[in-house]
C-alpha cells in the first residue's frame, strides 16, 4: 500500500503546487469560535488532568467531561456517535469551541472515513481514521452532521464514504457530509494516566514559557524540505510569508533555491535546530509511520534536549502521525468483535468488509512518530499535526492554510489555526465542486484533510 501511494506522489505534483501558490487567501475568512473549552477523559484520567482543568479555566471557560457519562447518557449506534452527539448539544447551547480528546484509539472513540479505494483482495474498500468527524458537528442548515447520508445496506456501517477511485458513478461525497469544522478538536493520543502526566506537565511548561517570554523572541521557524517526493519549496515559502515578517524562518532545503544553499534537511540539522529552540516546525518529503524519510527517524528523540522550548511541529509527508491500524489492509477488530488478519496477511473479502470497531487495541494500535514527540517524554513537540496514512502533495495546502490562519487571527491558539487550515483547504481545493474521472486523484484530494491528526491542546497559545 505505500508503495502505491509514493508512486502516486509525482503524478500530481503539479496539480497540487500550482493550487497552492495561486490561491487568494485574502478571500477566505477566520475560522471563529466558540470560547469553551471541553475536555473530554475516560474516568482513569481524571485525576491525573485535573490540574491542566483548573489552569484552563483561568483562560476561557472549561469543563471536564468524563468519557464513560456521556456514553451512559447519550443515544447513538455506537460510542464514537454518542460523543459526538454530545458535543453537538454542547455547541448548539454555545458551550463548546474547543475540545481536547484525551485518549489513544483503545481508549476514546474513533471514527473510521470510508474510501472506494481499487484493492480487489479488500473488495475495493480501505478504512481511516478521522478526528474530523468530531470537528464537523453540523450540516450547513445547522442540524446534526452524522457523516452517514447514505443508509442502504453495508453503507449504513460505513461513515464518511468517498467514492470516485473504484466507483465512477456515484458522487465524492457519498455521504454528502458538510466537512468544515464547527469546533477545533486536539487529541493527546495517550493510554496510561503517566503518558497523561507527561503532557500536562509540557504544556504548563510550555504556556507559562508564552506567559514569561517576549513572544517575538519565540517566533522562530524551522523549514525542512527533503528531495525525492515533491518540489515543496514554493510552498513552504509561501506558508513563511504567511506568516509575517516577525517570524525569524530557517530553511533547510534540498539543492540549490533562489541562487543559494542552504544547509541539508538532514538528521543533523533538525537536532540541533530543535535543541536551540523553534516555535514552529514544518516539513515537507517522504514519510513513513516511525519517521521522516532521509532526515529524522523516532530513534533520534534520545537527541532532543528542548523540554522548555518545545515546538509545534507539522509535517505534509506519510503516515508519521500513525494513530491505528488500518482496515482492511492490517489486522482489526471489526464492530462485531470479530478479529480479521487482514489482507496484508493474505485475507481475502468476498464482500464489503465489515467496519472497524471505534476502539482499536494492544496490536491493533501501533504508533509512531507523531505521537511519541507529544507522549514520549519531557522533549519533543508540544503538538504534532500530520497524516496517519499516504498522504498526497495537496496536503501541503493545509501547511499554508495553517500559516494563514494564524495571520488573521488576533490571538491565534492551536486549533484556530488547524480549524483555519481545514476551511482553507475545503475552499482552495474546491471540494464541492470535484467529480470522478479516469484517474484516483479526484477522491484522494477530497479526503486528504480527512486523514490528517491534530495532536495537542486546541486552546494552546501560539507564540
Amino acid at each position: 500500500m505505500k508503495l502505491l501511494t509514493i508512486s502516486r506522489c509525482v503524478r500530481c505534483a503539479l496539480t497540487a503546487l500550482t493550487l497552492a501558490l495561486f490561491v487568494n487567501v485574502a478571500q477566505l475568512p477566520a475560522t471563529e469560535l466558540q470560547p469553551h473549552f471541553v475536555v473530554v477523559v475516560p474516568k482513569q484520567f481524571s485525576d491525573a488532568i485535573e490540574k491542566f482543568v483548573a489552569h484552563k479555566n483561568k483562560q476561557l471557560a472549561t469543563e471536564l467531561v468524563i468519557l464513560e457519562e456521556v456514553l451512559a447518557a447519550n443515544e447513538g449506534c455506537d460510542d464514537a456517535e454518542k460523543l459526538k452527539k454530545f458535543l453537538f448539544e454542547r455547541w448548539q447551547n454555545k458551550k463548546c469551541g474547543y475540545v481536547l480528546l484525551v485518549g489513544d484509539a483503545d481508549v476514546m472513540p474513533v471514527r473510521y472515513m470510508v474510501l472506494d479505494r481499487v484493492t480487489e483482495p479488500a473488495f475495493n474498500y480501505a478504512f481511516y481514521p478521522s478526528d474530523l468527524y468530531y470537528s464537523d458537528l453540523a450540516k450547513n442548515d445547522g442540524s446534526f452532521e452524522s457523516w452517514n447520508g447514505t443508509l442502504d445496506g453495508f453503507h449504513q456501517g460505513y461513515f464518511g464514504e468517498v467514492r470516485g477511485e473504484a466507483n465512477k458513478k456515484d458522487p465524492i461525497n457519498f455521504d454528502k457530509i458538510d466537512y468544515l469544522p464547527d469546533v477545533a478538536v486536539g487529541r493527546w493520543p495517550v493510554s496510561t494516566v503517566d503518558e497523561v502526566r507527561v503532557l500536562v506537565s509540557k504544556s504548563l511548561s510550555y504556556e507559562a514559557r508564552l506567559e514569561t517570554s517576549d513572544r517575538a523572541a519565540l517566533r522562530k521557524l524551522a523549514l525542512f524540505s527533503v528531495d525525492g517526493w515533491v518540489d515543496s519549496r514554493p510552498t513552504l515559502d509561501r506558508a513563511a510569508e504567511l506568516l509575517g515578517k516577525s517570524w525569524s524562518p530557517e530553511r533547510r532545503y534540498y539543492g540549490r533555491w533562489k541562487g543559494a544553499q542552504t544547509a541539508e534537511p538532514n538528521e543533523i540539522e533538525i537536532k540541533r535546530l530543535l535543541n536551540q529552540g523553534m516555535g514552529v516546525v514544518m516539513h515537507a518529503g517522504h514519510g513513513q509511520d516511525d519517521r521522516w524519510e532521509q532526515c529524522f527517524p523516532v530513534t533520534a528523540l534520545k537527541d532532543i534536549q528542548n523540554s522548555d522550548r518545545l515546538p509545534i511541529v507539522l509535517s505534509a509527508g506519510c503516515s508519521t502521525a500513525r494513530f491505528a491500524t488500518l482496515p482492511p489492509y492490517e489486522a482489526y477488530e471489526d464492530v462485531s468483535g470479530q478479529e480479521h488478519g487482514g489482507t496484508n496477511l493474505g485475507e481475502v473479502f468476498k464482500e464489503p468488509p465489515p467496519p472497524p470497531a471505534c476502539y482499536q487495541k494492544g496490536k491493533y494500535n501501533p504508533t509512531g512518530l507523531g505521537e511519541q514527540l507529544l507522549r514520549g517524554g519531557p522533549n519533543g513537540a508540544i503538538a504534532y499535526i500530520g497524516c496517519n496514512t499516504g498522504s498526497q502533495p495537496c496536503g501541503l495546502t493545509l501547511l499554508v492554510g495553517f500559516a494563514d490562519a494564524y495571520s488573521k487571527t488576533k490571538e491565534p491558539r492551536l486549533g484556530d489555526c488547524w480549524a483555519g487550515a481545514v476551511t482553507f483547504y475545503h475552499a482552495e481545493q474546491r471540494l464541492n465542486e470535484l467529480q470522478p474521472n479516469a484517474d484516483w486523484y479526484p477522491p484522494s484530494i477530497y479526503f486528504q484533510a480527512m486523514k490528517f491528526m491534530c495532536y495537542g491542546d486546541p486552546t494552546l497559545p501560539l507564540p
